[in-house]
């Protein structure tokens, strides 16, 4: 009897401890899924700026683009980029999240399908201090056209 009323207390301590970790366990095992659906998840970024930001002139012709290409960074943010050699491509919803991968003391060019992407991505890199930020005139387009006029290098 004297020994039944001594373990009592620790099977007590003990049912207690194995709810705790069963408890604990349950919570890890919950954050583990948690992350890993968050891992799944698209990554993107707001790029949007103030309204009131004034990026300046931002467009460039593609000879600029071409010599960007060369001593600089081209970027291209379009969802199907262009076949084009030594680019960087970084789709659009990354590029808040990837904005490290560019150089910050040389001239970027950005390109994309659709002027307007590229356009607001150069209003982002310069609000983020990037002020060397160029969007190609007409998008990808005249790149491609070049690429495919002979006598033409491209490159």
């Amino acid at each position: 009897m004297i020994g039944k009323m001594l373990n009592l207390p620790f099977k007590v301590i003990g049912g207690v401890a194995r709810a705790v970790q069963a408890s604990e366990s349950k919570k890890w095992a919950d954050l583990a899924a948690k992350d890993a659906a968050s891992a799944k998840a698209d990554k993107s970024m707001d790029i949007s700026v103030p309204a009131d930001f004034d990026p300046g002139p931002i467009h460039v012709e593609l000879a600029v683009a071409m010599t960007a290409l060369k001593d600089g960074c081209v970027v291209d943010v379009s969802d199907i980029p262009a076949p084009i050699e030594g680019v960087l491509s970084i789709p659009l919803k990354q590029v808040g999240i990837r904005i490290a991968e560019l150089p910050p003391s040389a001239t970027v060019v950005v390109i994309a399908d659709d002027p307007s992407k590229s356009d607001e991505v150069v209003r982002f890199l310069r609000h983020r201090g990037l002020d060397e930020t160029w969007s190609l005139t007409g998008g990808t387009a005249p790149w491609v056209a070049a690429l495919n006029t002979p006598g033409e290098t491209g490159k």
